[in-house]
């Protein structure tokens, strides 16, 4: 008799055990991934080439000492206007490296990752890493009335999106120099403290 108690008091604990498991908050992060070939508009190439002539000093001083332009600049004996030009050189290079730098800024393929977490529980270190190095900015939750090209972005193929909340929406915004295909999607990885999320192809 006292067999039978224990085998039911060893089944009803493994019950207990297992409805506990089924039952408790659990982290599941999912990360959904778009993805589209890219080329920059030819209007906005075109005037990225068109500013070429000013990201060094030789080529902005031939720029502006066209005969056409020499009526507008008074004599300078000072070095002013080299001074001018050079000043507008170095920051043209700093403030827009596209344009002296456009191999570097030929993005052929677009992501757009969201990771939600669908548990009930926050995922905590949530990481998403791409197979490729990929410029892009992240935009969470409290971001959301921000634009695009104000997030801050960053040149890296791990992105560190922190702590998710549940029902949170994460969203990674990402360019890269190759084409984005389903082989290179499939690569994409999603890891938290616990262990690793789901990827799911969305295209």
């Amino acid at each position: 008799m006292f067999k039978h108690i224990a085998q039911t008091a060893g089944f009803l604990g493994t019950c207990l055990a297992l409805y506990t498991w089924f039952t408790a908050p659990k982290e599941a992060p999912q990360a959904e991934v778009y993805f589209a070939d890219w080329e920059v508009p030819p209007p906005l190439a075109q005037q990225l080439h068109a500013l070429a002539p000013l990201t060094t000093l030789e080529e902005a001083r031939g720029q502006f000492f066209k005969p056409s332009f020499r009526h507008k600049i008074l004599p300078d004996t000072s070095g002013t206007v080299d001074q001018v030009l050079g000043s507008v050189t170095a920051f043209v290079n700093d403030k827009v490296p596209a344009v002296q730098h456009r191999s570097d800024f030929a993005f052929k393929g677009y992501w757009r990752v969201t990771v939600r977490n669908r548990g009930t529980r926050a995922a905590s270190a949530v990481t998403l890493r791409f197979p490729v190095t990929a410029s892009g900015a992240v935009r969470k939750p409290a971001d959301a009335q921000t634009a695009v090209q104000d997030l801050p972005a960053s040149t890296t193929n791990v992105f560190a999106l922190g702590n998710v909340q549940s029902s949170d929406e994460v969203v990674v915004y990402a360019w890269t120099l190759s084409p984005a295909t389903a082989d290179v999607a499939r690569q994409i990885t999603l890891t938290h403290d616990l262990g690793a999320g789901e990827v799911v192809l969305t295209r």
